[in-house]
């Protein structure tokens, strides 16, 4: 339950669907991956580590496989480590991943300019799947990848050779790695990602300033937390979520910001100086609300839209109060519900949507006291209609398929069986239920 834990990837309904890469929980983030290879991969690795714009020296550079026995697990050193040359590139001569594992790279420390040792500076680049298209390509490792690989495996992370997730959810770690790969361009470091889909856009502003951030850092000859260096400013303000154990490098830095996005905002935009590498930038002056990276995602229909589900296949439900209309986006965060979102069963001021078990989705009705059943591909909608249906204004499913219905224009709750049928009993009343807004089912 951590994938979407806001990562970090929050849903948020606004008049376009934001999905915030790291805070939250849910089934998983929502966005795809490269299919695991069937056998283990063994394979070579290159690539070049960027301070900004110029090339760092010396950097130890070590390729990862996350872990899998909880989250924070140790991950596992694939293949030995190598240092980058004077011009920032390396050469991972050889490596075996094991098939659907995730992978990662790290460097660490070197020589930002041939007068300065760094200690502090830690950059990474996640990979994903092994044996996937993103470990065959050349790897930038730079301030922006550090940024989008810390702000998406955030909930997955405690330090740079700490990154898994439970056995149970390895789903939910391969769709945050791809998340990555929506946020940026691994094979050269820049904005954004080659999987992010047709009409999402990225708050680059605010992932260029954070890329600055650590830059000033990285390209320095280190400090420690409460210094006056760079470095030293830098961690005195990105502490764990504690407050109490403080950073020594510019990867763990990011990690707590982005498991503590609300903490220090005004003062840590005000440690970009200097004319930016990454453009564009916030203003010095003007800080964001918080350090939340969010996705956002236009299209499919979205219209003003009310309420938000997620399926088991990762895909997400919106109904849309605009257009009468329900949009769905598969887990990459494509459309695949048209321009107009689906329309097919008589929709009216949809408030709320569930999914059941089969991946139909059900949606209250609040203008035309209705619930409608839409199946999974959008095209057929049943309408059900009685069982004290008034201006329904929430929508659950239990674990026996049931769907129950809060009622906003009345004092009652109606249930129905997962065909339609009413559930015995139904309408229930009384037990000082008045106008109810809203509904949840807990577990047995």
């Amino acid at each position: 339950m951590r994938n979407l834990r806001q990562l970090n990837f929050i849903l948020v309904t606004y008049a376009a669907l934001a999905m915030a890469v790291l805070t939250g929980c849910g089934t998983g983030v929502i966005f795809d991956a490269v299919k695991p290879a069937a056998t283990p991969a063994t394979a070579s690795l290159q690539g070049v580590v960027m301070g900004g714009q110029q090339p760092v020296a010396g950097v130890t550079v070590q390729l990862y496989q996350a872990g899998t026995t909880g989250y924070g697990s140790a991950a596992t050193p694939l293949g030995p480590t190598v240092k980058t040359n004077a011009g920032g590139n390396f050469n991972l001569p050889s490596y075996t991943c094991a098939p659907g594992s995730q992978v990662y790279l790290v460097g660490t420390g070197g020589m930002p300019t041939s007068l300065l040792t760094n200690n502090n500076l830690a950059m990474m680049s996640g990979l994903g799947t092994c044996g996937g298209t993103y470990l065959s390509s050349f790897i930038n490792v730079n301030e922006l990848t550090t940024v989008a690989t810390a702000w998406a495996l955030a909930p997955f992370m405690t330090g740079i050779a700490n990154i898994g997730s439970s056995s149970t959810n390895a789903a939910g770690l391969t769709d945050a790695f791809a998340a990555i790969n929506q946020i940026v361009t691994t094979a050269n470091g820049t904005l954004p990602g080659p999987t992010l889909p047709a009409g999402a856009t990225l708050p680059l502003a605010e992932i260029n300033t954070l890329g600055e951030i650590l830059l000033q850092c990285v390209n320095s000859g280190g400090g420690t937390a409460g210094d006056p260096s760079l470095c030293g400013k830098l961690f005195n303000l990105a502490p764990n979520a504690a407050g109490t154990v403080f950073p020594t490098d510019t990867i763990t830095a990011a990690m707590n910001i982005a498991q503590s996005p609300q903490r220090n905002i005004a003062a840590i935009n005000s440690l970009r100086t200097g004319t930016p590498q990454f453009v564009p930038v916030l203003d010095v002056n003007s800080p964001p609300n918080d350090w939340t990276i969010a996705i956002t995602y236009t299209g499919g229909g979205l219209n003003a839209p009310t309420s938000i589900a997620a399926d088991a296949a990762g895909a997400v439900w919106v109904t849309n109060g605009g257009n009468a209309s329900v949009t769905k986006l598969d887990k990459t965060g494509a459309a695949v519900s048209g321009v107009n979102g689906f329309t097919a069963g008589g929709f009216s001021a949809p408030s709320a949507v569930a999914i059941d078990v089969s991946g139909n989705a059900w949606v209250a009705n609040s203008g035309n006291n209705t619930v409608t059943e839409l199946n999974a591909t959008g095209t057929t909608g049943t309408v059900y209609h009685g069982n004290g249906l008034s201006s329904p204004a929430s929508i659950a499913i239990d674990g026996s398929g049931n769907v129950w219905v809060s009622n906003g224009g009345s004092n009652a709750v109606s249930a129905f069986t997962s065909s339609g049928g009413v559930l015995a009993g139904s309408p229930y009343t009384g037990a000082g239920s008045t106008a109810p807004v809203s509904i949840a089912i807990t577990a047995k």
